[in-house]
C-alpha cells in the first residue's frame, strides 16, 4: 500500500476520523529517497482501534509504517516519549472539526499536572551523574548526564525532551526560550568528551535556571558539594 492508498482509504471510511505523518516526513527533515512514511491512522474508539489493526497490522521495515490510535488515547495514554512523536505531526486528514489537529499541538508540552516532579526527577538525575563524572572523571557518566540535562531543560519550559535526531531541528524550529541553539548545542558537545569546565559551565548554567524555577532545593540537597560543582575549588578540602 502506497500512502496515497492509504490517505484514500482513510478518506472513504467512517470509522477513520483522522490521520497524521509524523517522524522525519511530517518535520520534512533529512528525508531523502530512503525514508519511509510513518503514519497514524486515528480511529473512533478502541473497537474499531482493533478492527483495523487486524486488517493492518503493524509491518516494521514497510515503506508505509502504519500505526492506529483513537482520539482518548492520543489524549491520555501517550507517555512523554509518546507525545514528542506525533508532536508537530502533519495533519492530513482531520474529520474531527478541528479537534485532532487542535490536540496534535497540545502534545509538545508535558502532560498536564507532571512538570514540577519531571523536573525535580530528572534535575537530580542529571546532577547525580555530573557529580560523578567531576568527582572520578568518568567520561561515559558525562554522556549519560546530557540526556538528564536535556530532559529538565525542556521540562522546565513545561516541555517534553525531543529525541535525539530531533534535537537541533528542535531549537531552531521552535526555539527555547533560555537556550539558543547555537549556545547550548556546542556546549553539550564539549560536554560529551567530559570536559570538566564545560560540565561546570553547564552546571551553573543549569542551576540558575532550575532556582529561577523554584527548584533551588534540589540543587541544595547536594550540599556541601555545590560550590565545588559550579567549578569553584577544590573537592572537599
Amino acid at each position: 500500500m502506497t500512502f496515497d492508498d492509504l490517505l484514500e482509504l482513510a478518506r472513504t471510511r467512517e470509522e477513520i476520523v483522522g490521520l497524521y505523518v509524523f517522524g522525519s516526513r511530517g518535520r520534512d527533515f533529512m528525508v531523502d529517497e530512503r525514508s519511509d512514511w510513518d503514519v497514524c491512522v486515528v480511529l473512533t474508539d478502541p473497537e474499531a482501534r482493533e478492527e483495523f489493526d487486524r486488517e493492518f497490522p503493524y509491518a516494521h521495515g514497510a515503506r508505509v509504517e502504519i500505526v492506529s490510535a483513537t482520539l482518548d488515547g492520543i489524549r491520555n495514554e501517550l507517555s512523554e516519549h509518546g507525545r514528542y512523536a506525533a508532536a508537530h505531526a502533519d495533519v492530513v486528514l482531520d474529520k474531527t472539526g478541528g479537534e485532532l489537529t487542535r490536540l496534535l499541538e497540545e502534545l509538545e508540552a508535558l502532560p498536564r499536572g507532571t512538570r514540577n516532579a519531571v523536573v525535580r526527577e530528572a534535575l537530580d538525575g542529571y546532577i547525580n551523574q555530573t557529580y560523578r563524572s567531576l568527582r572520578y572523571g568518568t567520561r561515559l557518566d558525562a554522556v549519560e548526564a546530557v540526556p538528564y540535562a536535556l530532559r529538565t531543560i525542556f521540562a522546565l519550559e513545561d516541555r517534553v525532551r525531543p529525541y535525539n535526531k530531533y534535537l537541533e531541528w528542535e531549537l531552531r524550529h521552535h526555539p527555547l526560550d533560555d537556550w539558543a541553539a547555537d549556545a547550548l548545542l556546542p556546549l553539550l558537545d564539549r560536554v560529551l568528551t567530559g570536559e570538566p569546565a564545560a560540565q561546570h559551565e553547564l552546571f551553573r548554567l543549569l542551576e540558575g535556571r532550575a532556582r529561577e524555577a523554584g527548584f533551588g532545593d534540589v540543587v541544595d540537597g547536594w550540599e556541601p558539594d555545590v560550590e565545588w560543582l559550579r567549578g569553584n575549588g577544590e573537592y572537599r578540602p
